[in-house]
């Protein structure tokens, strides 16, 4: 009976080592191409559909090569647009890497959004503690983004800080909330140059007071910052959200009345807690189909 026991023992130690082993070595790194339909509203049925790349969540930091091959293989696709939606870099040793990440421009532009890894210098302390104690969970100081900005706009990609871009011919009308969010009336005002009939899509990185987002009338949001949940246990979905979501909903497609929003798994996390489990990590593309 002693021998059973210590049979078992070592045979659940030798799991455990196996599942720790894959959760922080192996999965981390499958990297998935994920494809998706979308068919929402706002436009007349003329329009043509849309291709977008949805990619979040890459947490770029020496050394990275993986993750930067397996960019430049998808963005040689051609889309309409690319949207990267926050946590863009860990700290500044990403920043080079950011010239590699586009191996072609999309047909109407690649954006991007800030999330909360652009602006904050995490320590150990905030990403524990500060998930007990509210007011330890950001650094006190922000970081200067400005670089990150510059890198981004190098690379090709236009940075919506609370702004939008409206794209006249194709009926497309498109917004970025910055990091964490916006005001109800202020994000009115990014609609304000929108025309009857335009396509709106919203870029975001924390799904926080998404109704916000659904009553500019857009027809299409995207978002990341959940990391899908990270750990993932079957039958019951995401552990940790670490948003305004329930656990159904820290990946994938969802609706919010007559908004389609899309939260990306995204393709990195801190290196320091970057363990994946059942959630591989993904970009997306969205094919758009407009109608009235």
């Amino acid at each position: 009976m002693k021998a059973l026991w210590v049979g078992l023992g070592a045979s659940a130690l030798l799991t455990g080592l196996a599942a720790a082993v894959y959760a922080t070595r192996v999965e981390p790194r499958r990297y998935r191409l994920e494809r998706l339909t979308v068919t929402a509203g706002g436009a007349s049925p003329s329009a043509q559909p849309l291709k977008i790349l949805h990619i979040s969540d890459l947490h770029l930091c020496y050394p990275e090569s993986d993750k930067i091959d397996f960019l430049r293989q998808i963005t040689d696709e051609e889309f309409d647009l690319i949207a990267l939606t926050g946590d863009i870099i860990e700290n500044y040793t990403g920043l080079p890497y950011l010239r590699s990440i586009l191996s072609r421009k999309p047909r109407l532009g690649a954006y991007a959004v800030l999330g909360n890894h652009d602006y904050y210098a995490y320590s150990m302390f905030h990403k524990t503690v500060g998930r007990i104690i509210r007011r330890f969970r950001h650094p006190r100081q922000r970081r200067n983004v400005q670089p990150l900005i510059e890198a981004l706009e190098q690379a090709g990609f236009t940075v919506l800080r609370n702004s939008a871009v409206r794209h006249g011919q194709e009926g497309l009308h498109v917004l970025g909330v910055d990091y964490p969010t916006l005001h109800p009336e202020l994000m009115q005002e990014l609609v304000a140059d929108a025309e009857a009939g335009d396509y709106i899509v919203a870029l975001f990185h924390m799904p926080i007071h998404l109704d916000n987002i659904v009553r500019t009338g857009a027809h299409l949001a995207l978002g990341g910052h959940t990391h899908g949940g990270q750990i993932r246990i079957p039958g019951l979905g995401a552990i940790i959200t670490d948003a305004d979501l329930p656990r159904r909903e820290a990946s994938g497609l969802f609706m919010r009345q007559d908004t389609a929003f899309h939260i990306s798994r995204g393709l990195g996390a801190d290196p320091r807690s970057n363990i994946r489990f059942n959630c591989p990590p993904a970009a997306t593309v969205l094919e758009v189909v407009r109608n009235a």
